[in-house]
């Protein structure tokens, strides 16, 4: 190969690096301003149920659970400044698969935190939105939505501040369900093992009646963060109601303007 070709070669390799200097220059910025979406402290729920953590102003956030018979439920948040923020969710039962989608009416979600934990007083929040994930957990085929209050408390194990939870809350949709005997109580956990990896346990749906037991899911689930911007966790939901094990598939995606 001559000399004028070899120089030719580089001359055409060098202008490809010049061209490519901005996206990836975009690339790392847009890294870099990602915050981990299932990490720790600074997440939005444990498995269903809510924690105080609000979100920051500007944070943006895009959920996409899988459940079982093949529904997706989908949700877009928010944050409007450190305390509070606002969102929406969707909810498809079987998407996937031969039978008809159910397309059910678009949610409104809220969070607003009363309290951070700098005194006394333990983080507190309110808010509104989805209950329990899944076909299994739907009334008249409607995914459960309504008020809760939610506090944490801080404990720390394996090296990290972990974060347990424990709430109250009070359905609204469907309207007809929405009644005092149907509040239920929830707590739950979450406990980072390293930057990257996680495990999650709740125990919600515990009812002020006879049998409550029955009817109230034990949950357990794994959290990855593939990169700071994308995470995945696996769920698993069980309840001597249904009395067996249901999996799901949760994917988030989190970054910030």
């Amino acid at each position: 190969m001559g000399l004028a070709k070899l120089a030719k070669l580089a001359k055409l390799a060098k202008r490809r690096v010049i061209r490519s200097i901005p996206f990836v220059a975009a690339t790392i910025t847009f890294l870099a301003g990602a915050i981990s979406l299932f990490g720790g402290a600074n997440d939005l729920s444990i498995i269903d149920t809510p924690k105080t953590y609000a979100s920051y102003k500007g944070e943006v956030r895009f959920d996409f659970t899988i459940y079982d018979m093949g529904g997706i439920l989908s949700s877009a948040t928010l944050g409007l400044s450190e305390a509070f923020f606002l969102g929406v969710y969707f909810d498809v039962g079987q998407l996937i698969g031969s039978e008809e989608a159910q397309v059910a009416q678009p949610g409104v979600l809220a969070r607003f935190r009363i309290t951070d934990g700098s005194t006394f007083v333990p983080p507190i929040a309110i808010g509104y939105g989805y209950f329990m994930k899944g076909e299994v957990n739907k009334v008249d085929g409607v995914t459960v939505s309504g008020f809760y209050a939610v506090a944490s408390a801080g404990y720390f194990l394996f090296g990290n501040e972990q974060t347990f939870v424990y709430g109250l809350r009070y359905p609204i949709v469907p309207f007809d369900y929405s009644k005092p005997e149907n509040m239920s109580v929830f707590i739950g956990t979450d406990i980072e093992l390293s930057p990257s990896f996680g495990v999650k346990a709740e125990i919600e749906n515990i009812r002020f009646e006879k049998d409550w037991w029955e009817e109230t899911f034990y949950n357990f689930g794994f959290a990855f963060n593939v990169v700071d911007v994308l995470a995945i966790a696996i769920e698993f939901k069980y309840s001597p109601s249904i009395d067996r094990i249901v999996r799901l598939l949760r994917i988030g995606y989190s970054t910030q303007f």
